[in-house]
């Protein structure tokens, strides 16, 4: 196996061919945003993404950064993007469709996906951000167009793992909430990133990355963050271990409740997701609530329409102020020093996210 800083200083020589023939070019992170259906410029990406993908960089570039696994596919133009407008998430499940399809051929079998949520005006609570995170795997759930996934294992047996589409993903949530656990605050939105199994495992041997490279990784979480190692983290098929606890860490280290909140599907949810999708995916239906809990329901946004619909008109946030060094939001103490500047969807610069 090579070693991993030969892995991270590799750089793809030529672009690959996407479904429609247009190219990925690993220079250029906007030809690697999906949208739906949509690639690259079609995706028609919001203003404030900019800024967003700006911070994941910066974070996920610098020589301390915990995980080279990040590194490694950001550097090398592995990384799919994707994005979530307001609270209106109709359009990612088209979304997760088209990675997934992506993924499950040889030349991106070693690609993630983030997903950017625009920042609320004012950062969430954490426990608001863990209900977002597990009403979204949920509904992913619920609506995931494979037959199969009503098959799957609960979350309480040690194989499980996160499946949209045929494809297992563990999954990380970094959030604003964050304030020890700097390796899962990238700035005043929440991000998710999917990371499929074949991401770690070697491409040369076909075997499972060494533990002790994951090792390595803990490691190197323990200078970063403010914080030592969570309890609950563990590696994929180990005795005791399971995936689900790892997914949205607390900020304390305190382990996380025996029950876990992502629910199997039922038949009924299996059936409704198929026709949802058929041949022609489309948008899907989200009833959950995510308003903290000190505020009036706004539900999500109730809309069925093609994936392909313009998602044209801006949202606009009150402007976020420059984070100064001390605020409990600044991403990391090696930034210090640095102008972070957070604004609003529909100005001309825009917020930020990241992902461990």
């Amino acid at each position: 196996m090579r070693s991993t800083e030969d892995e991270v200083n590799v750089m793809p020589q030529t672009d690959v061919a996407t479904p429609d023939g247009e190219g990925f070019d690993p220079g250029d992170w906007k030809s690697r945003i999906i949208a739906g259906r949509a690639l690259g410029a079609a995706a028609n990406p919001p203003a404030w993404l900019d800024a967003a993908y700006a911070t994941l960089r910066e974070q996920v570039m610098h020589p301390e950064y915990p995980c080279f696994f990040g590194t490694m596919a950001e550097k090398r133009g592995e990384m799919f993007y994707g994005y979530v407008n307001g609270k209106d998430i109709a359009e990612l499940p088209a979304t997760m469709q088209t990675f997934s399809e992506l993924v499950s051929r040889p030349e991106y079998r070693k690609n993630n996906i983030a997903i950017f949520f625009e920042p609320d005006a004012e950062p969430l609570s954490h426990e608001t951000y863990h209900q977002h995170f597990w009403r979204i795997l949920q509904h992913l759930h619920d609506v995931d167009p494979d037959p199969k996934a009503d098959q799957q294992p609960p979350p309480s047996d040690g194989a499980w793992e996160f499946s949209f589409a045929g494809v297992e993903t563990f999954v990380v949530c970094a959030c604003p909430s964050f304030r020890a656990r700097h390796s899962r605050n990238l700035g005043p939105g929440m991000v998710l990133l999917f990371q499929p199994r074949s991401v770690f495992v070697d491409t040369i041997t076909n075997k499972v990355i060494g533990r002790e490279a994951r090792n390595q990784v803990r490691k190197r979480l323990q200078s970063w963050d403010e914080i030592g190692a969570h309890p609950d983290l563990g590696f994929h098929g180990d005795p005791g271990n399971l995936e689900w606890k790892q997914y949205f860490l607390d900020d304390a280290n305190v382990p996380a409740d025996d029950r876990c909140p992502f629910l199997k599907r039922q038949k009924q949810d299996a059936e409704a997701a198929r026709n949802a999708f058929g041949d022609a995916p489309r948008e899907v239906v989200i009833a959950a609530d995510f308003a903290p809990k000190h505020q009036a329901a706004e539900p999500v946004v109730v809309q069925s329409r093609p994936a392909a619909a313009d998602e044209a008109g801006a949202r606009h946030w009150q402007q976020h102020k420059i984070v100064s060094p001390d605020s409990p939001y600044a991403p990391h103490p090696a930034w210090h020093g640095k102008e972070h500047r957070h604004l609003p969807h529909g100005s001309h610069e825009h917020h930020e996210y990241g992902e461990e």
